[in-house]
């Protein structure tokens, strides 16, 4: 009881985009059975835009380009997906929505997703429908890399 007292006393009342700052960078690593790059710009305008590339075999599998922004409910993040040939997952309005769930220092949680600083380690943990049906959770490791 008393580290949920804790965990929830850390959360921050009225997230801003400040409090998704520590993200802006360069970010490399592996998941999702390939190589992973993400790069966020810096927070400008309430939003902060990102990418997301994985490389599979020496070719790139898909990307992501990520829109985080601040709702009535706390920090959102959209994501549009693409094919290696640019052609998108969604229909052109579309996109999916990771809604808020709590904003920490150095941890952002989402219905679905959550991302974890630690030092210059960053954790994305997102969870995935398989193809049998089932959920799961899949950990992608990255360190903070030069621009």
């Amino acid at each position: 009881m008393i580290a949920l007292t804790i965990a929830l006393a850390a959360a921050v009342a009225n997230p801003s985009i400040a409090d998704a700052s520590w993200l802006a960078g360069r970010w490399i690593g592996e998941g999702l059975g390939g190589t992973l790059e993400e790069t966020w710009g810096s927070a400008a305008g309430g939003q902060m835009v990102g990418h997301f590339q994985l490389v599979k075999d020496g070719k790139p599998a898909f990307y992501e380009l990520m829109l985080l922004d601040v709702q009535p409910k706390g920090l959102r993040l959209r994501v549009k997906h693409f094919n290696a040939d640019f052609t998108a997952w969604e229909d052109k309005g579309d996109w999916h929505s990771f809604e808020p769930v709590a904003v920490e220092p150095d941890r952002l949680k989402f219905d679905g997703l959550v991302l974890e600083r630690k030092g210059d380690d960053l954790t994305i943990v997102v969870t995935l429908k398989q193809k049998d049906g089932t959920v799961a959770d899949h950990p992608l490791k990255l360190r903070r890399a030069p621009l």
